[in-house]
Formats: C-alpha cells, sequence, structure tokens
C-alpha cells in the first residue's frame, strides 16, 4: 500500500502561496535565541545590581556595629561607670546589628540562588537551540 507524502504536497502548496516554512522556522528560532541572550543578559546585570546592593547594606550595617561596639568599649574603660542599663542596650543594639547582618546574607544568597536557577534554565534552552540548529545542519 503506497502512502501519501502530505508532507512534500505541503511544501509546494507553500511554496504556491509564497510562503517559505523553513525561513519562517528558521526566522522564529532566531528570535526565540535573542530573547533567550537578552533574559540572560537581564539575570546577569540584576546580579552585579543586587550585589551592589547587598554590599552597601552590609556595609551600612558593620558600621553601625562597630559604632555600638566602640560605644560599649568606651563604657567598659571607664572603671568607675557603672550604668548597667546602659550597657545592656548596647548590647541589645549590638545583637540586633549581627542579626540583621546575618539575614541579609542569607536574603542576597537566597535571591542569587533564585536568579543562578533561572540563569541555569534560560542556558539549556539555549543549548537545546544551538543543538537543534546543529542537528538541522547534519540532518
Amino acid at each position: 500500500m503506497d502512502y501519501l507524502d502530505y508532507s512534500r504536497d505541503l511544501l509546494r502548496a507553500d511554496e504556491s502561496f509564497g510562503f517559505d516554512i523553513e525561513r519562517f522556522l528558521e526566522e522564529s528560532q532566531e528570535r526565540e535565541q535573542q530573547r533567550l541572550e537578552e533574559e540572560l543578559e537581564r539575570i546577569d546585570q540584576q546580579l552585579e545590581e543586587r550585589e551592589e546592593i547587598r554590599d552597601d547594606v552590609v556595609v551600612e550595617l558593620e558600621s553601625k556595629l562597630d559604632w555600638y561596639v566602640d560605644r560599649l568599649k568606651e563604657l567598659y574603660q571607664r572603671k568607675f561607670f557603672n550604668d548597667k542599663e546602659k550597657k545592656e542596650h548596647l548590647k541589645a543594639k549590638i545583637e540586633e546589628f549581627y542579626s540583621e547582618l546575618r539575614q541579609e546574607r542569607r536574603r542576597a544568597w537566597r535571591d542569587k540562588q533564585e536568579l543562578e536557577k533561572e540563569r541555569r534554565k534560560l542556558l539549556r534552552e539555549l543549548n537545546e537551540l544551538d543543538d537543534q540548529n546543529l542537528q538541522d545542519l547534519l540532518g
């Protein structure tokens, strides 16, 4: 039994209407690759921006922490100064800033991991497109 080759008939029909399927597919693939590359660029920019923001936040927190540590050291160096309330307040503030630093580092790490995960996904998609292009050239 002979089977009709519909793909050949479709190509002829498309050619008669002036529609080039191969060119359409190539352009579509190029647009997809461009979109993925732009997305990768956006993620790379976000990674850089977020690193800068995190650095600024950490520097600010460390600066405040240093100020409170210095005040506490001053209190301990004054042998006759026994303001327990002030010492406890300074210790509490110091612990608060250490806690904020830890939280900020965790937030930044999680954020970076999410962006890296998205980046890896885009790279996989780009590799799949490249593999598909290579197979098309070889096939």
